[in-house]
């Protein structure tokens, strides 16, 4: 016996409380004295018998009527072995994973076109009032697939319609559970489940999670669907690298995808892209067997808020591994704090703000002879804090919020003034870099770039192409002093350090022994000049991990558990507009960038599709090990396959809930006819006129006995007379 809902069954206790209100609660009888009863015990003693049997018949009726309506609510079934009869439950997990797309050996279809068609035919072959189920192993909301088990044929056939491929990777042991549970709850407690896979390893191995427990109201079918052959070398898309820094508007940025070929073949691709601007551009990369590189897109935002940047491989073997989106928060402009009067600081100003107003650099200059830094809200914070080393050396003692503010993540650029001072400055002890004495140079000496491997040379590389086809020549400089913190970036030679750079805290400190004018050196005159004054400026800073967020096709983005409501709206991608609570959030199956919304706090999600979808690697035994004990059937995908044949012999069940509906009806009708009125007021008057016959004779025999005492008392002789006589 199977019950559906067998929360009902824990109330059939409930059904005594008839006995309660019968037995426990009846009236207790009252002792009237009487002067004799021998006239009642002239009652027909079968009334009080047939009472006593109706009473019983009436509580046992109401006792029934409870039960049989508390049994009919927990909606049993009763389970019937194989054959035809009763009701037949089946659930079809249809493989939509980015492995589907590919073609499949037994059709000119891929691999999810032949899935759906199997699952068509599969549903078009029960019979009418059957239930079942759809079960995606790729969570998909635009499919719109019922959570429940139905028996609207043609609804789950019009979802068959529906299912695309997507890039993610699924996960069988999520879908082969909920499919367990829809049979559970189902009307034969049991029942069938037909997979439409290819059985890719790494979705249905068993090195993640296993099935322990065998399942004795179940039987699995699992339709392997072949594929075909690849005839291209495959690349997938591995990870993407945003910028380092915080992007600015106008000032240029590098997005890196890195491809790796998984193949034993060599492979020449086109790496296409596009952004949220319409600007396209395209590479060709060649790849050598299991080689991984990085292709680098420029990109430029002129605004601020939400950027996206979309690129894809074309030509390889396999195309649901090649796709990801980027997207991209432009602050839009940043603050420069100069301490102090412009001219001390040459031309280095109008390096970082062309116009003054950031149009086309998105960096503002502001000057300040005493910029109270502690006192700036979080959203006024300059992006850099460009000082001479004279200034800092009378701020010596009052450098503390400088520094602070290098720790939070704020940029520090220090440079002689452009008419320095005969002394050599003190310097802060936190700094641990000081200058010695000025050099100068008629001719002026050579200047190299130093540790060109740094980020900070590779994005001036990616501007200005080859640094040493920009010759640099200084006049005049400080040679630095610094601690093995710092890293070397420009120098005459090895030895005379001119720019240099380290990390404090969150931020970064750059010390220059040379001033940005045509009088110390051939900076002002080059464009190396301007990107390198740029990149200190934007360079440095990191950017905030609040504002980007990766993931892979399929995935579900973290939030705290405590979040309140949640929103999602996507920017390109899949058309999506949600919102709901934490744990209701659904996955991204295919790429795309969505804004996420949590408590007022805003992410840009980008997501890139799976690369373990690009893995020729399949499930080829008999048996799935995933499934461990649990019965089950690997039979090969056939496209006109019958599968009638499939539902014989399977789990079956015969509804009781009508039957015992019936029967609480005929229950509920008897009590009423042991129960009427008219009927206790036929049996009442039946009884009182017994009663009244003897009351009756009983009342004569007093009369008369009366009439003779009086009759004695009026005639003592004939009294007498009568006694003798």
């Amino acid at each position: 016996m199977i019950f559906s809902a067998a929360t009902f069954l824990f109330l059939l206790p409930l059904a005594g409380l008839p006995i309660l209100f019968h037995l426990i609660l009846k009236q207790k009888k009252r002792t009237i004295v009487f002067s004799t009863l021998m006239f009642f015990h002239r009652v027909d003693p079968k009334m009080n018998r047939h009472r006593r049997i109706r009473e019983w018949l009436l509580l046992l009726m109401r006792i029934l009527v409870i039960a049989l309506i508390l049994l009919a609510l927990s909606r049993p079934a009763m389970r019937l072995g194989g054959g035809s009869g009763g009701e037949l439950s089946l659930v079809a997990i249809i493989d939509n994973s980015g492995s589907m797309s590919g073609t499949a050996s037994e059709a000119d279809l891929t691999k999810l076109e032949s899935a759906t068609e199997g699952a068509r035919r599969l549903l078009s072959s029960l019979e009418p009032g059957t239930e079942a189920a759809l079960v995606l192993l790729v969570e998909d909301r635009t499919a719109n697939v019922p959570e429940t088990m139905t028996t609207d044929r043609d609804a789950l056939l019009a979802c068959l319609d529906r299912i695309a491929p997507t890039e993610a990777t699924g996960d069988a042991y999520p879908a082969l559970s909920q499919a367990l549970e829809l049979l559970h709850g189902s009307a034969a407690g049991g029942g069938v489940v037909h997979v439409f896979s290819d059985l890719q390893h790494g979705e249905w191995a068993a090195d993640a999670r296993r099935f322990e427990d065998r399942e004795d109201r179940v039987h699995i079918y699992l339709h392997r669907i072949g594929t075909a052959p690849q005839e291209r070398a495959n690349v997938s898309v591995r990870a993407v690298q945003f910028p380092s820094q915080r992007v600015l508007a106008g000032q240029p940025y590098g997005v890196g995808l890195a491809l790796r070929n998984d193949s034993d073949s060599a492979a020449d691709v086109r790496i296409n892209s596009v952004d949220s601007l319409g600007e396209k551009s395209t590479q060709n990369v060649a790849f050598q067997s299991h080689q991984t590189l990085t292709v680098e897109f420029p990109v430029t935002m002129t605004e601020q808020g939400h950027h996206w940047l979309r690129t894809w491989v074309e030509g390889d073997g396999f195309a649901a591994d090649n796709a990801a989106c980027i997207g991209l928060f432009c602050e839009g402009m940043g603050t420069v704090l100069f301490t102090g009067q412009a001219p001390r600081f040459g031309v280095l100003p109008l390096a970082l703000c062309p116009s003054g107003q950031g149009q086309l650099t998105g960096l503002v200059a502001e000057f300040s002879q005493s910029p109270a830094l502690d006192q700036r809200e979080a959203e006024d914070t300059p992006i850099l804090v460009a000082t001479t080393w004279d200034w800092l050396a009378a701020q010596s003692a009052g450098s503390t919020a400088l520094a602070k503010y290098v720790e939070a993540g704020g940029n520090l650029f220090i440079v002689p003034s452009v008419s320095p001072a005969a002394a050599t400055p003190q310097m802060p002890a936190w700094l641990e870099a000081k200058i010695r004495n000025r050099q100068a140079y008629t001719n002026g000496v050579r200047l190299q770039a130093l540790n060109r491997d740094t980020r900070f040379w590779r994005e001036i590389g990616q501007v200005v192409g080859d640094i040493a086809a920009e010759p640099l020549a200084a006049y005049a400089f400080h040679p630095l002093e610094l601690s093995p913190a710092f890293t070397p970036l420009l120098g005459a030679g090895t030895e005379r350090i001119v720019l240099a750079q380290r990390s404090l805290g969150e931020g970064n400190v750059f010390v220059s022994g040379t001033a940005f004018s045509s009088r110390w050196n051939t900076l002002p005159l080059s464009g190396l000049g301007v990107v390198l004054a740029q990149r200190i400026a934007v360079g440095g800073n990191a950017a905030s991990d609040a504002h980007n967020l990766s993931l892979v096709a399929g995935e579900r983005p973290r939030v705290p558990p405590d979040s309140n409501e949640i929103e999602v709206l996507s920017l390109v991608g899949d058309a999506l507009e949600w919102k709901g609570p934490p744990d209701k959030m659904p996955t991204f199956p295919r790429t795309g960038v969505y804004l996420l919304t949590t408590d007022g706090e805003r992410q840009c999600v980008s997501v890139r599709a799976s690369d373990r979808e690009g893995q020729y690697r399949f499930v080829e035994d008999s048996a799935v090990a995933m499934l461990g004990p649990m019965a089950h059937t690997v039979v090969s995908f056939e496209p006109d396959a019958d599968y009638e044949q499939y539902h014989e012999g399977q789990a079956r069940a015969m509804q009781l809930y009508i039957p015992l509906l019936l029967l609480m009806a005929l229950a509920a009708v008897f009590e009423g006819f042991l129960g009427a009125p008219r009927k206790r007021r036929w049996q009442e008057g039946q009884a009182k006129g017994k009663v009244a016959d003897e009351s009756a004779g009983l009342a004569s025999f007093v009369r008369g006995f009366r009439l003779g005492r009086r009759s004695e008392e009026a005639s003592p002789d004939m009294a007498t007379e009568g006694r003798q006589a």
